[in-house]
C-alpha cells in the first residue's frame, strides 16, 4: 500500500475515491531558479465533495496540495523548445567559437601550428561545454524532481497509516499506444504528463485511494465510526443529491381537494395560479391610462 510507483493497485481492497488533475501547461519564458514563472501544479479545490471530506479534511488536503505543488516548482525545468536556458546555450557557445578564433589566428604567428593543434581542441570543448551544462542541469532536475515528489508521497502514506494513501500516476496514448490508466499509472506516466502542456496525450493525476480493510481496521481500534469507501466513478455529486431532494419525482401532479372540501380555521389554500383581488384589475403595461384618471387623482 502507497508504492506510488506501481501500475495499479494490487489489493483489491484499494477504492480510488479522488483523483486530482494535473495542469501541465508552464510560461515559456522561465529560468531555473531565478524565475521559474508558472510550471506544472495541481489546482486547489474551493471545497471538497462531501464524500472525500470524510477521509481527508479540507485543510489538510489543501495543505497537501500545496506541498506537491512547491516540490514541482523547485524543481521545474524549461520544458518549451527553444527556451531561454537553450538559447544562452547557444549564444554562449557561438561566443566561445568567436573568442577560440581570434586566439588561434593570433597565436600562428607566435608559436606556429603548435599553438593552432592545442587551440583546435579547446575551442570545440568549449563550443559543446554550454550544452553539457545545459542538459546536465536537465538531468539533475528530473531526478530531484523524482525523488523529491516519492519521498514526500511515501512519507504521507506512512505518517497516517490510517488506510488512506497517495499515488502519482498518469494514462493516455502515445503515437497509437496506450500508457498507464487515468485511475492508475505510475510516476514515470505522471513524469510524461508533465511534458505535455496542453494534456493532449497524456494526463497526469494525484490519487487518493482507500484500503477497505486497513480502514475499517483502523476506525475499529481509534474508535472512529466507519464510512464505506466509494469508487470515484459510484460517487453522487452534491449538486446531483440537492436535485435529487429538491426536484419533484417524474409525473408529479399537484392533486386537487376534493369536492366540498373546507379548508379548516386558521390555514389557507395557496393558489396553482395567480388571481387578482376583488376590486382590483390588471392594466397591460403597454396600455394607456384611462383620460379622467388624472382628474379622479385630483377628487
Amino acid at each position: 500500500m502507497g508504492n506510488s510507483g506501481s501500475i495499479q493497485p494490487p489489493d483489491t481492497n484499494d477504492i480510488l475515491i479522488q483523483s486530482f488533475n494535473l495542469d501541465a501547461d508552464a510560461d515559456y519564458c522561465s529560468l531555473p531558479i531565478c524565475y521559474p514563472g508558472k510550471q506544472a501544479m495541481f489546482h486547489t479545490p474551493r471545497n471538497f465533495s462531501s464524500h472525500l471530506s470524510n477521509f481527508i479534511p479540507y485543510e489538510e488536503g489543501k495543505k497537501l496540495i500545496e506541498n506537491i505543488n512547491n516540490i514541482l516548482l523547485d524543481t521545474a525545468f524549461p520544458s518549451k523548445q527553444c527556451n531561454p536556458c537553450f538559447l544562452l546555450c547557444m549564444v554562449s557557445s557561438v561566443l566561445f567559437v568567436f573568442m577560440f578564433t581570434g586566439n588561434t589566428i593570433a597565436s600562428v604567428g607566435e608559436e606556429g601550428g603548435l599553438g593552432v593543434g592545442i587551440s583546435i581542441p579547446l575551442m570545440m570543448l568549449s563550443m559543446f561545454f554550454p550544452y553539457f551544462i545545459y542538459f546536465g542541469l536537465f538531468l539533475y532536475k528530473k531526478s530531484a524532481r523524482k525523488s523529491q515528489l516519492l519521498a514526500f508521497v511515501n512519507e504521507w502514506n506512512e505518517e497516517k497509516s490510517n488506510g488512506i494513501f497517495l499515488s502519482l500516476g498518469g494514462g493516455g496514448n502515445v503515437r497509437g499506444v496506450a500508457v498507464g490508466s487515468e485511475t492508475g499509472g505510475n510516476y514515470e506516466h505522471f513524469y510524461m504528463a508533465t511534458w505535455d502542456p496542453k494534456s493532449l496525450l497524456v494526463r497526469g493525476y494525484l490519487h487518493v485511494f482507500v484500503n477497505y480493510q486497513d480502514r475499517a481496521n483502523w476506525c475499529q481500534r481509534n474508535g472512529v465510526p466507519f464510512v464505506a469507501p466509494v469508487p470515484i466513478h459510484q460517487q453522487t455529486t452534491d449538486h446531483q443529491i440537492a436535485q435529487q431532494v429538491l426536484a419533484p419525482p417524474a409525473g408529479f401532479q399537484a392533486v386537487a381537494p376534493p369536492a366540498g372540501f373546507q379548508v379548516p380555521e386558521g390555514y389557507a389554500l395557496v393558489p396553482s395560479q395567480f388571481q387578482v383581488p376583488a376590486g382590483f384589475a390588471l392594466v397591460p403595461e403597454s396600455q394607456d391610462m384611462p383620460p379622467n384618471y388624472d382628474q379622479a387623482n385630483k377628487m
